[in-house]
């Protein structure tokens, strides 16, 4: 159950000693814990002082990060994303310097973008690529807004009243962007913090 629109839920987990977690619980508005069963396509690890949930949906690989900004046992999301978790997204996460990371990879079979800069590097055109090659032009909806940081494309939208940010590298130079990771900003964590 979410806190309110614009409050990230917050979770308490329960650690084993090897930092595989035991239990999760959900606080609730009124601060209650509603414990959430563990599936069995699931699984979450404390890693490098985050918490990582991966889960099996289909073939598919998901993967979610929890972070505890300030320390007090509570734990929102800052990021997720589809297929292996990539360990360059795993070290910015962890607050490593975006010039001392592994360079970031893309799922496999992810869908892929092409963005059209104009001059000044705003980008002007946002098209996804479809399976028989073609693009298929997306709008950028009032609300929403593109940028690129760090050789990185970074999509802001306001989505049920909070900001997220869904990050797109093009790690093979060909101008072919793939997601990477979409963050929860309003969590504790910033973009700047992040990459």
């Amino acid at each position: 159950m979410s806190r309110s629109a614009s409050t990230p839920d917050r979770y308490v987990f329960t650690f084993a000693d090897d930092g595989v977690v035991t239990s999760v619980a959900e606080v609730e508005r009124d601060g209650r814990l509603d414990h959430e069963r563990i599936e069995k396509d699931e699984s979450y690890r404390l890693t490098d002082g985050l918490v990582v949930r991966t889960e099996l949906d289909g073939r598919e690989q998901e993967w979610t990060v929890y972070g505890d900004a300030d320390g007090d046992g509570y734990w929102t999301e800052i990021a997720e994303g589809e297929g292996a978790l990539d360990p360059g997204v795993l070290a910015r996460l962890r607050g490593e310097p975006a010039e001392t990371t592994p360079p970031l990879t893309t799922a496999a079979g992810a869908d892929q973008y092409v963005f059209v800069f104009d001059d000044l590097g705003r980008i002007v055109s946002v098209s996804e690529v479809e399976r028989d090659g073609r693009l298929e032009r997306e709008e950028i909806e009032p609300g929403e807004s593109y940028a690129l940081s760090n050789g990185l494309v970074i999509k802001t939208e306001l989505d049920d009243g909070r900001f997220e940010q869904t990050v797109y590298a093009d790690p093979e130079g060909d101008g072919l962007w793939s997601e990477v990771a979409q963050l929860q900003p309003g969590a504790g964590w910033s973009y700047s913090e992040l990459w």
